[in-house]
This record gives structure tokens, sequence and C-alpha cells, in this order.
């Protein structure tokens, strides 16, 4: 009496290799047709499309960027502001007396603080 009885284990490895095989080829067959129906349906996009689509994202970029920027600008504007503040109460409130200034003194100090504002300097310019 034979062990096996008919079976041989060899060729039923084979078959299930070549079943497992042939299923994964159907799945990627079957992926790939739905993958070309989904793009045709999208339709062609023209270079242009996508240029405009890539502009908006970088403009978009740009904005949040942008407003980012001025937020802190502000914040750091307030926080260098406020210590001004503070010493000209005091001074006002001690009885110190404070230096007269002429219109025009005045407006060569804004236009020089403008220039370094632009020039990135830091620090008070010409008040002494």
């Amino acid at each position: 009496m034979p062990k096996n009885m008919g079976i041989k284990p060899k060729v039923e490895e084979a078959r299930k290799c070549c079943s497992a095989t042939e299923s994964d080829h159907r799945e990627h067959v079957e992926r790939a047709k739905e993958e070309e129906y989904w793009r045709e349906a999208e339709g062609p996009k023209s270079r242009t499309a996508c240029h405009r689509k890539e502009d908006a994202e970088k403009r978009a970029a740009t904005a949040v960027r942008k407003a980012e920027n001025y937020r802190l600008a502000k914040a750091e504007a307030t926080a260098t502001a406020v210590p001004s503040k503070i010493v000209a109460r005091k001074a006002s409130h001690i009885g110190t007396p404070v230096p007269k200034v002429i219109e025009a003194k005045l407006t060569r100090w804004r236009k020089e603080e403008r220039l370094c504002l632009r020039q990135g300097h830091e620090g008070q310019v010409g008040r002494q």
C-alpha cells in the first residue's frame, strides 16, 4: 500500500505557487485597469493648468510667510516701544525738564530712523 495514496507533495507545492502567481498577476492587471480608468476620467491636464496650480500654491505660501513676518515685526515693535513709553512716563512723573525740540529736528530724526530701519540698523539715531 503506497504511503501518499496518489498525492505528490512537490506537485502540490508547485500548483500552489503557480496559482498564487496567477492571482497576483490578475490583481495587478485589475489595479492597472482601474488606475487607467480614473486617469482618463480626470481628463488630461495641460501644462498651463499645472503651472497655474503651482503658482497658486507658491502665492499662498508667500502670503502665509508675509503674515507671519508682519505679526513678528508688530510684536517686536510693541516690545521695543513699551520701554520708551515707561521711561517717558517716569521722566514726566519725576519732574525732570524735557529738552525742547524743534520741528525741523524731529523731521530729521524721523528720516534718519526710516533710513536705519530700511538698512537694518538697531538703536536710536542722533538722539543724544
